[in-house]
């Protein structure tokens, strides 16, 4: 067996190694996440090192997979092939049917097409990471907290577009989110770029906000 070929073979092997721990570690943020809802104080401590345990287990994994060299196993294939089909469903979408998509996403748990709705340009202090894995990560661990600081849902009730200049356009949206005890209206403008074959939001900014008391904060009955 020639070197190159023995070559190929071990970066296959660290490869698949490092998408089975990757895996592993999927599967274990899944179980936190449907757990912690059921965990004491104490616990939920416990649960939060974890779930920062897991964000540098993968980032150490990328670190090893982007030095292991350009071999991809058939796992990694099928992930990128995921990936590319959310990516595509954003295509051939109004920028109004982006912002509907984007804000849908924290109700259906989608984080990973609200991560594909973002533009590269997005301000990174809004989505803390470059890294999709991260991304999911982090949204899970704040939707797991819904039911304490919210949104416990989120739907758009009213939203307008603008006329589009070049690659750019604004959409206007009126959001309605169901806090733990009110109801928070915002309106909020987003700006939108065609990259990559799809609109993608650039930035939003709400414009202004008011809220009211749900019917159990106020202590009116309903049916």
């Amino acid at each position: 067996m020639s070197t190159a070929s023995r070559e190929t073979q071990r970066r296959s092997a660290t490869m698949e190694s490092l998408l089975l721990e990757e895996e592993q570690v999927s599967l274990l943020g899944k179980m936190l996440y449907y757990s912690a809802g059921h965990l004491t104080a104490r616990e939920r401590e416990t649960y939060d090192q974890l779930v920062e345990n897991l964000m540098r287990k993968i980032n150490q994994l990328r670190t090893m997979e982007r030095r292991s060299g350009p071999a991809k196993s058939e796992s990694a294939s099928v992930t990128d092939a995921q990936h590319q089909a959310k990516k595509n469903a954003l295509r051939n979408l109004r920028p109004e049917e982006v912002c509907k998509v984007f804000v849908d996403t924290w109700n259906k748990q989608d984080f990973e097409t609200e991560f594909f709705c973002l533009a590269h340009c997005f301000p990174s202090e809004k989505r803390k990471t470059d890294s999709v894995y991260e991304y999911v990560l982090q949204r899970m661990q704040k939707y797991q907290d819904r039911h304490t600081i919210g949104p416990i849902s989120k739907r758009i009730v009213e939203i307008t577009s603008s006329q589009t200049h070049g690659n750019k356009t604004s959409v206007y949206c009126i959001e309605l989110h169901k806090m733990p005890m009110k109801n928070l209206t915002l309106h909020r403008e987003y700006e939108l770029l065609f990259e990559d074959g799809a609109w993608r939001i650039a930035d939003f900014a709400t414009l202004k906000s008011h809220d009211s008391p749900t019917a159990s904060a106020s202590g009116t009955g309903g049916e």
